[in-house]
């Protein structure tokens, strides 16, 4: 017998989109997670008996049963047989939600054969299918119904692909590789093409894009290979996402004949530049916080853009400025649509935070300092409009927004009369929050501190799930929090009026919190809303 070498490893294809990604529309249900997996303890004991790393406890989950053929509601289910047996994957158009199948000490018993384990790296599920015979069989083996999109815009679809059958394999013939496809409302999107036979267990990475033109899409994947021996799969991670704009905001600038400096009494204005490689993002509605971003107001009417190549500029005129408006943010919403501009999961945004320094005879006058967090790293930007004796910029960091270290110290200009920009970059990865205060020390040793800027490294910030979806008369919500407290859960119709206000305890970490005792709901789509100090999650559900 031939040994197999079966050490994961993952192949990406170049993405859909050009710009910024929304949220995965599909959340736990692509990724094939909780809430919607859970473990199925009454499978094999051979699938899950803990004597194998091939067969871990737990190893198991449910059966995708949130759908039938001809019916749906935003929940995954397949044409194919679910089994959790012992050779459970030996017949053809059948399939399990398994962590491992096998790995380089060997199978397990669903399908001896078989190799691979979940995408994601996190010990969660992925599907394991073996792929019908002929065409007698249905060749949609997953599928997700009445999936909410916005019209007119353009959606990433993107997906992982693995041949579970290794190239040793005495059934590794030519020509009966994996080959599925991926359809949006019947249409084709993406393509795996032949997916190839190896000995170390290789995911792929399958991706197209689509423009919605319905407010919501069935997603089918459909085995295009219809052969007896081979054809065997494993797919995870089957994400949507909306395509966005990226959205720049410039320093704000002086404008008109009055002071020339950058601080109180001036009139100011920034400017927003959109690019959008698609084009399609181009309505547009300024706002204005006074609270902090606690809510907005929209400044004026929704306006149509004119694109210039791929890119336009939208001018915010901030007025003459005092320092009662420090704190205020200025936002521009984008979106495909009207509508889709007072829909969160539409549109995109960025903000601009005005900090206005008073016109006294301040050593160094601040401008803005701003931050953003990707990929482990913290990039944080700041200006000045002037600077009397100043000797340095320290940048100071925090993980609990209280006990700050310095991380970097940078020159500062000594003395200057115009704008002076300056960057850092922070590698830094972990959970939560992470704080940051700039400090300016002068010649003679005297220090002033701006404020505190906090950003989110994303991995305890994660989307809301709201299950079941649609509901009937009550529903989970699922986030994560990065600590203890309270917050507030509302629900919105979409006329904007709110018709559920209530007050939640939020633990650290993961929350599931179910909401038994919600008002008689008129049928429709809903906005869930749960926010304190801390977070601010925004979903849909439809209310049955």
């Amino acid at each position: 017998m031939l040994a197999i070498v079966c050490f994961a490893t993952t192949t990406e294809l170049k993405a859909q989109c050009n710009g910024v990604k929304g949220p995965n529309l599909l959340g736990a249900k692509g990724t094939f997670s909780t809430p919607f997996i859970t473990v199925n303890a009454a499978s094999a004991n051979c699938t899950s008996n803990g004597n194998h790393t091939y067969a871990p406890t737990n190893n198991i989950g449910n059966a995708l049963s949130g759908c039938t053929t001809g019916t749906g509601s935003m929940l995954p289910c397949s044409d194919y047989t679910y089994s959790s047996a012992n050779n459970g994957l030996q017949p053809e158009g059948r399939y399990s939600i398994v962590k491992n199948v096998g790995d380089a000490n060997g199978g397990n018993c669903l399908h001896g054969s078989f190799r691979g384990k979940d995408h994601t790296g996190d010990g969660g599920y992925f599907m394991a299918v073996n792929g019908a015979p002929n065409n007698t069989v249905s060749p949609t083996f997953y599928k997700i119904k009445t999936i909410p999109v916005c019209i007119g815009a353009t959606y990433e679809f993107s997906a992982w692909v693995l041949n579970m059958l290794p190239a040793s394999s005495s059934s590794a013939h030519p020509g009966s590789e994996p080959n599925i496809s991926f359809k949006v409302n019947g249409a084709v999107v993406g393509t795996s093409g032949a997916i190839a036979y190896n000995n170390t267990a290789t995911w792929v990475k399958v991706g197209g894009s689509f423009v919605a033109t319905t407010s919501t899409v069935d997603l089918e994947v459909v085995n295009a290979t219809a052969v007896a021996s081979g054809n065997d799969l494993g797919l995870d991670d089957i994400s949507i996402q909306l395509c966005g704009s990226n959205i720049s905001v410039s320093p704000a600038t002086v404008v008109g004949s009055g002071l020339p400096v950058f601080c109180e009494g001036a009139s100011l204005s920034v400017d927003f530049t959109v690019t959008d490689a698609t084009q399609s993002n181009k309505w547009y509605q300024k706002q204005l916080s006074i609270n902090g971003g606690a809510n907005y107001i929209n400044v004026g009417l929704p306006m149509v853009a004119t694109f210039n190549g791929n890119s336009y500029t939208v001018n915010t005129l901030l007025g003459v400025v005092t320092s009662l408006m420090n704190g205020w943010k200025y936002r521009l919403v984008v979106a495909t649509s009207m509508e889709g501009l007072s829909n969160p999961d539409c549109g995109f945004f960025n903000e601009y935070t005005a900090i206005i320094p008073s016109c006294g005879a301040l050593p160094v006058s601040l401008v803005s300092f701003n931050g953003k967090y990707s990929s482990g790293t913290s990039t944080l930007d700041w200006q000045t409009s002037q600077e009397v004796n100043n000797k340095e910029f320290q940048l100071l960091r925090s993980t609990d927004g209280s006990k700050f270290t310095v991380v970097a110290t940078m020159a500062g200009a000594v003395n200057s009369a115009t704008v002076k920009n300056y960057q850092y970059q922070d590698r830094i990865s972990g959970q939560g929050y992470v704080y940051y205060r700039l400090r300016q020390v002068d010649i003679d040793g005297k220090m002033t501190n701006s404020n505190i800027i906090r950003l989110s490294m994303g991995n305890e910030v994660k989307t809301l799930e709201v299950y079941p979806n649609p509901f009937t008369t009550n529903f989970t919500a699922s986030f994560s929090a990065s600590r203890t407290a309270k917050a507030t859960m509302q629900l919105v119709n979409m006329k904007g009026q709110m018709v559920y206000n209530a007050s939640i305890a939020v633990v650290k970490g993961f929350n599931a919190i179910q909401m038994n005792n919600l008002p008689d709901l008129q049928s429709g789509l809903y906005q869930v809303i749960i926010f304190n100090e801390e977070f601010k999650f925004v979903g849909r559900a439809q209310k049955l």
